[in-house]
């Protein structure tokens, strides 16, 4: 089932510029979809983001500290 990023977002408690970010990075399958010259949505595969969210993921490198 194809939902838009709005949809996903509220229905899995993320972000909804983190679920176009693994769309285009392929993390998920999804296509972006042109809505008018200037405008496009994400449609995304609700088994992708299933199968992303059940997967362990690393967290980023922590940040250096700094010298004050």
């Amino acid at each position: 089932m194809l939902l838009t990023t709005l949809e996903v977002a509220e229905k899995y408690g993320i972000s909804i510029g983190y679920v176009r970010l693994l769309a285009r990075t392929k993390k998920i399958k999804g296509r972006e979809a042109r809505i008018s010259k200037s405008r496009s949505i994400w449609l995304v595969e609700e088994q992708s983001v299933k199968a992303y969210l059940k997967k362990d993921r690393k967290r980023g490198p922590k940040p250096k500290k700094r010298n004050v």
